[in-house]
């Protein structure tokens, strides 16, 4: 999968604050194209009854999965009132973070608004829902790990010298697979839950490149029922790496291709 132009999740004023304006319209514009082209894949794929076109793959394969993902949430979300919405559908766009402006910020300034709301579909809901659907079904397909094969309330536990589960958002969407989701942290502030630091450095298990993350971007530790031998194996082997490493008095150098 190639790397597509990168989804800026940050709110208008958000970026407005953070003097990353740039960015912001650079990816609102190719939001804007993104509704856009489903909108079109539907409009000319509706018989009246069923919709076909293969909308979901066409999508993903020009936007990738997280924009397509966000665009579709971000409709969802503006209606979550309406029943032709699916509750697993509502669910799963509830769980997808858009910032925007809050009630309390509106209040405040009464030009205060949601860009987000510029980026409707125009379709129907009840097809909306249908092509919301069949993305999370290719997005399932892609059998990545999640707060499900990790260690319940791991998240607590110091991190260090364990083998912990990447976010699939924090990682590049070439590269979003299950095996690069298996990261050994080794050392770094982030690898405890207490620290005023985040940062969580150590080596992806498929094939040892080193890495800085936040502590916010892991699921938790892996539950070794879940840990191929493959990976326990490697595991070992970058851990006895580590402690030559050590013993010679030679830092890490991290590097990190794979990340957001």
């Amino acid at each position: 999968m190639p790397d597509f132009k990168p989804l800026y999740r940050k709110s208008f004023y958000e970026a407005q604050r953070l003097n990353e304006l740039d960015e912001w319209r650079e990816s609102f514009a190719e939001n804007e194209r993104c509704r856009e082209f489903m909108d079109k894949q539907m409009r000319e794929n509706f018989d009246g009854m069923h919709l076909g076109g293969d909308i979901p793959q066409k999508t993903v394969t020009e936007f990738g999965f997280d924009r397509t993902r966000w665009v579709l949430a971000n409709h969802i979300q503006y209606y979550d009132y309406d029943g032709r919405f699916s509750f697993a559908n509502k669910a799963w766009a509830s769980g997808i973070y858009i910032q925007r402006p809050t009630d309390w910020e509106k209040q405040k300034d009464l030009y205060m608004r949601d860009y987000n709301n510029d980026l409707l579909l125009n379709s129907h809901n009840t097809l909306v829902d249908y092509l919301a659907g069949q993305v999370q079904k290719m997005y399932d397909g892609l059998n990545l790990y999640d707060h499900r094969h990790s260690v319940p309330d791991s998240n607590r536990e110091d991190y260090e010298r364990k083998i912990l589960i990447l976010r699939d958002t924090a990682l590049k969407e070439s590269y979003r697979t299950p095996e690069n989701q298996l990261f050994l942290a080794q050392t770094g502030f982030g690898c405890s839950p207490t620290a005023s630091g985040r940062a969580v450095y150590g080596q992806f298990l498929i094939d040892g490149e080193k890495a800085r993350f936040d502590r916010s971007d892991f699921v938790g530790v892996v539950d070794d029922n879940y840990l191929p031998e493959w990976a326990q194996d490697k595991a070992m082997e970058l851990q006895s790496a580590d402690a030559t490493d050590e013993s010679q008095g030679q830092g890490q150098s991290m590097t990190g291709m794979k990340g957001m």
